[in-house]
């Protein structure tokens, strides 16, 4: 597994590719691959320098489930794999698919149970049937889309671990902080659905690119126009939710063109804030020793302390 792996080692595994790009060097212009390789245990960059040599027959695309030999090396801090030989999986490899797709812990109808629950609790009708709608309508999608392509919960299932984890989350909050628990709940279930437009993957979640939609407007521009398009919401309800989509991220820099102007918009800008944090320091300390800091989390701009106790 990739977090076990050791500066030094060889190792013969199978991956998925979750990137690939064919670069220069910058003195001879040779091209070389430039990979991202995963497995359920995380990811690691490698190298294929000399393609015509080392990759057997057809190249490997994204997402692509690829079995490679190679070298574990240290590059600025970080490991990286110098990949031997790299080739597509085929009919006679025998690997496990779930030590290799990177998946949500728990089982995405029991996520999705816990999300129907809470859009079911929603006692105003409107927001109720807009929750419930939402989510019908999109639920193959989000029985397996990731919430990101690279950042936290870039996995199968990673969008329904998101919204469920928020919702809980909300749930707990909200026994201490008044506000229309409806409206917040509401708010949480539609704030990422224009993800569903923004990114494009599979059922398996590894090659997740960002459309053009997604490049051109961003998910809260698109998740705005699903509320618009909603039928059954009052004018008032449904600047609402707009409002929670489009403040969610609460600054310029990160996309939130408003602050929010609700508790309950304060509310979810922070509920994100914490599962996206707690998801990434998570992952951090997976895979740190005890009793030391962890590189630097760049969503974050910082390292963490994995503490003996």
């Amino acid at each position: 597994m990739i977090k076990d792996l050791q500066k030094e080692q060889m190792v013969v595994g199978f991956f998925a590719v979750k990137e690939i790009i064919e670069k220069e060097t910058r003195e001879t212009k040779k091209k070389y691959l430039d990979l991202t390789l995963l497995d359920a245990s995380g990811q690691i960059n490698a190298k294929v320098w000399d393609i015509a040599e080392v990759v057997k027959g057809e190249p490997p695309q994204l997402g692509d489930i690829v079995k490679a030999e190679a070298n574990v090396q240290e590059y600025r801090g970080n490991l990286q794999l110098k990949i031997n030989k790299l080739r597509k999986i085929t009919e006679t490899d025998v690997y496990e698919p779930q030590t290799i797709i990177p998946t949500a812990p728990n089982p995405s109808e029991q996520m999705w149970a816990t999300v129907i629950r809470f859009a079911e609790g929603i006692t105003d009708k409107q927001l109720q049937a807009a929750a419930l709608h939402i989510l019908q309508k999109y639920k193959e999608q989000l029985l397996y889309y990731p919430a990101a392509k690279s950042y936290h919960h870039s996995y199968k299932g990673g969008l329904l671990q998101h919204i469920s984890t928020m919702l809980l989350a909300a749930a707990k909050l909200t026994t201490i902080y008044s506000c229309n628990t409806d409206l917040l709940y509401a708010g949480i279930i539609v704030h990422d659905i224009g993800k569903l437009y923004e990114l494009n993957t599979d059922s398996s979640g590894i090659g997740t690119e960002y459309t053009l939609e997604g490049e051109m407007l961003g998910h809260i521009p698109l998740g705005l126009a699903e509320i618009e398009h909603l039928s059954g919401l009052d004018r008032e309800r449904k600047l609402l939710l707009q409002h929670m989509i489009l403040s969610h991220h609460e600054n310029p820099e990160w996309g939130s063109p408003k602050q929010p102007m609700l508790k309950e918009a304060e509310l979810l800008h922070h509920l994100d804030v914490i599962d996206a944090r707690m998801f990434d320091m998570n992952k951090a300390m997976e895979q740190t020793e005890t009793g030391s800091l962890s590189p630097k989390i760049y969503s974050i701009d910082r390292k963490i302390y994995c503490p003996r106790i």
